[in-house]
Parts: structure tokens; C-alpha cells; sequence
């Protein structure tokens, strides 16, 4: 139906999580295409002494492709589970906050901020950054109810973590059942 006015979104989280999903495929759209774009002409076409560099470049680029559709895939999983998740952001205390530094801000999927809570705890990544936050001279990470909330805040201003919680935690899987490298420690946001 052209013209017509959409309807008010029941859901606006959404519109959140996905644009949280396409930005970095938009990105690295781009980035491929800039990579296969250095060995062909401007016409498009494939520069016949660079035809091998190409397709390693387009192997290696089809590679990370399908391993993001199957993380992105996962995500979406998520957010058509039962009981509905969507985006939660976990503020905690951490290292630096005794020098002024702003708060640790995490993002995962969630039923609730007690979800939330349960499952930050779950991801290796997350208790990589506890075992460094809570250091010998450091008092252990504490979490910030008040500035804790349902959604996220603007893009850097917190670790999403969602991505690893589709590669590590399936819905309705306990961590410890999934399998794979472990991600690296989340790291401060601006």
C-alpha cells in the first residue's frame, strides 16, 4: 500500500537491534568490496594478473561472511526466543572508576535486568574482564542497579557483548554446552 503512514511501533527495541546487527554488516560489506576492489578495473572487471590475489581475497572474505551470518543468525534466534529478550544494558563499577573514570556499561539479550545479570556472569569474556577488574589492590566490580536499564546507550558508550552470547550461550542452553574459542576481555567504551 504506497502512501499509507506506517503504524506506531509497538516494538521500537527492535529497530534498536536491528540496526545494532546491520551497521557492522553494512561495514564490512564495504570493507569487502574495497578489498576485491583493489584487483579489478574500474569497469568492475577482474585484472588478469591479479586474478589469484582476488580470489583469496574473495575466499577469505566469503569465509568471515558466513561465519557473520551464522553469529547474525543466532542473534536473531535470540530475539525471537520465548520468552522475548531484547537489548539490556549492566552499568558496573570497575577499574579507573576510583580515579573518575566513567562506569563499565554492558549490553546483552535478556528477559529482565535479573537475566541480564545471569547471563553478563556467563560470558568468557566477561569474566575475563572480572578476573582483571578485580585485581589484588582492587575491590571486586559492583553492579549499578540505578544505572542499569532495558536498551542501550549510543554506539561506544558500552561493550556489546551480544554477538558472543550468540556465538557461546544458544537460547535455552546453559553455557557450558556450547563449544569454541573463547572471545577476548571486553574493553573500556568511550
Amino acid at each position: 500500500m504506497s502512501g499509507s503512514r506506517p503504524t506506531a511501533d509497538r516494538t521500537p527495541h527492535l529497530t534498536d537491534e536491528i540496526l545494532a546487527l546491520l551497521t557492522p554488516l553494512q561495514a564490512m560489506r564495504h570493507r569487502h568490496q574495497e578489498q576485491l576492489d583493489a584487483h579489478r578495473t574500474a569497469d568492475g572487471e577482474v585484472i588478469e594478473e591479479q586474478r589469484t590475489a582476488y580470489e583469496e581475497v574473495r575466499e577469505a572474505t566469503a569465509m568471515e561472511a558466513s561465519d557473520t551470518l551464522d553469529v547474525v543468525i543466532k542473534r536473531l534466534e535470540l530475539l525471537t526466543a520465548v520468552p522475548t529478550r531484547r537489548a539490556f544494558t549492566l552499568t558496573l563499577t570497575g577499574p579507573g572508576q576510583e580515579d573518575g573514570e566513567n562506569p563499565w556499561r554492558f549490553v546483552v539479550h535478556a528477559t529482565d535486568l535479573h537475566d541480564a545479570q545471569r547471563t553478563l556472569y556467563e560470558l568468557p569474556s566477561f569474566q575475563a574482564w572480572l578476573k582483571d577488574a578485580a585485581g589484588p589492590s582492587l575491590a571486586a566490580p559492583a553492579l549499578l542497579p540505578q544505572e542499569s536499564h532495558p536498551g542501550t546507550g549510543a554506539p561506544g558508550s558500552y561493550n556489546d557483548l551480544r554477538h558472543e552470547q550468540a556465538r557461546v550461550l544458544a537460547p535455552n542452553q546453559p553455557a557450558a554446552t556450547v563449544s569454541g574459542p573463547p572471545p577476548k576481555a571486553p574493553r573500556r567504551s568511550h
